[in-house]
């Protein structure tokens, strides 16, 4: 049995944010993973042959100036100066399979006089619909925003807590407002798995977790492991599943954050196939899909891409590529480079943070360490920070 200081379940970036700090702290440090790539939600498909150079983003789409803790890691690999801007393009809604601008589709009688009576509207204790829909207007919420929400968060938004979705960040001066990679996002968690002090397996399937007299066994169907401290990178029903035996209380709680699906499918179409205006992101109402990133944002000058988040259970292969075909306005024919993946998001509700504080209580004083985008927002450094928070509570009791 090999043996570590930590091992880390999952290779998304929370998984992988974790282990770069714990590997710069000289713990030994394993990830296992049971997909055979790392990176998770940040998967920068490239189409290879079939178009040179080219690729999508099929998870995670932007990050941020203002994601303090994951430029910190680019600046400890060295990467920090391969960041390139994203092009401005603009947001629009799909009405009728028309695109329109977002504030067409706004009510202003109705949105002027709902700011006004709820100006110290807080947040806290709020869904998006019940918050949004006394700041807006429930007509422009159900028109608009609520569309919005769900285009961000791939997945019904009503329920979701509103003070989860948007946290208020500072912003480095000196880094781009918005950037991505010459080769897409994934160069993000790419150079974090090449860090020579981290061990990764992946394609590696755990079965069993046991803890024992404060040891950890990790059994997968690739060989087993033991470990000072477990670390758990999975999404919440993954993770409860995986812990019922060692630790069934907290896999009880953890089982009570559900998770969402969203069935993503990316295209890249010849450039003079497309004739549908530019835009970045694309708001649907009413439709088989929750959003449409577009890669006008890092224009190419042969191909076009797109990337339909569709919602679960609605439409099959062939009906998915026939709406991708209305949409763009292009012919079947023409949609020759598809690749489709499942994106897996968690299902947050109101009072949450309570559910948080008592997984948290149930970690106190264990070698056991939850990460990952169910904690305080889904955003990438809401993840990082996750892990920060974690590897800080870990480094109090190195030993």
């Amino acid at each position: 049995m090999a043996e570590y200081d930590i091992i880390i379940i999952g290779a998304g970036i929370s998984g992988l944010s974790l282990a770069h700090y714990c590997a710069r702290a000289g713990l030994k440090t394993l990830i296992l993973e049971k997909s055979d790539r790392t990176g998770g939600a940040f998967h920068s498909h490239s189409f290879a042959a079939d178009a040179p150079g080219f690729w999508i983003e099929l998870g995670t789409h932007t990050c941020y100036n203002s994601y303090a803790n994951l430029i910190g890691i680019l600046e400890d690999d060295g990467v920090i100066d391969r960041l390139m801007p994203r092009e401005k393009a603009p947001f629009k809604m799909l009405v009728n399979n028309e695109l329109k601008s977002i504030p067409s589709q706004l009510s202003f009688p109705a949105l002027l006089p709902a700011l006004w009576r709820n100006f110290a509207l807080k947040k806290k204790g709020e869904s998006l619909k019940s918050y949004y829909s006394k700041l807006v207007g429930a007509r422009n919420y159900d028109r608009v925003l609520g569309n919005a929400f769900s285009a961000v968060i791939s997945q019904p938004a009503d329920d979701y807590p509103a003070d989860l979705l948007f946290n208020k960040r500072g912003r480095r001066k000196d880094i781009l407002r918005k950037f991505t990679f010459p080769g897409g996002l994934q160069t993000v968690t790419n150079t974090i798995a090449a860090e020579k002090d981290i061990d990764i397996v992946t394609g590696a399937r755990v079965t069993a977790i046991e803890e024992q007299g404060g040891r950890i066994s990790v059994d997968t169907d690739k060989g087993s492991h033991g470990c000072d401290r477990l670390a758990m990178a999975t999404p919440a029903s993954v993770t409860a599943e995986l812990l019922k035996t060692a630790w069934p209380g907290l896999a009880e709680k953890l089982a009570r954050i559900k998770v969402n699906k969203a069935e993503t499918v990316g295209v890249a179409v010849d450039k003079e196939a497309v004739s549908i205006e530019r835009f970045a992101n694309l708001i649907p109402r009413n439709d088989l899909f929750f959003s449409v990133v577009s890669r006008d944002i890092v224009p190419d000058p042969n191909f076009r891409g797109f990337t339909f988040h569709f919602k679960p259970g609605v439409a099959g292969p062939e009906a998915k590529l026939k709406r991708i075909g209305e949409v763009l306005k292009v012919k079947p024919d023409e949609l020759t480079r598809v690749v489709m993946k499942d994106n897996f998001v968690p299902a947050l509700k109101v009072g949450h943070e309570k559910l948080i504080g008592e997984i948290d209580a149930g970690c106190a004083g264990k070698n056991l360490f939850l990460i990952g985008n169910y904690f305080s927002g889904m955003a990438v450094e809401d993840c990082v920070c996750r892990s920060l928070a974690e590897f800080n509570r870990l480094a109090l009791g190195v030993r």
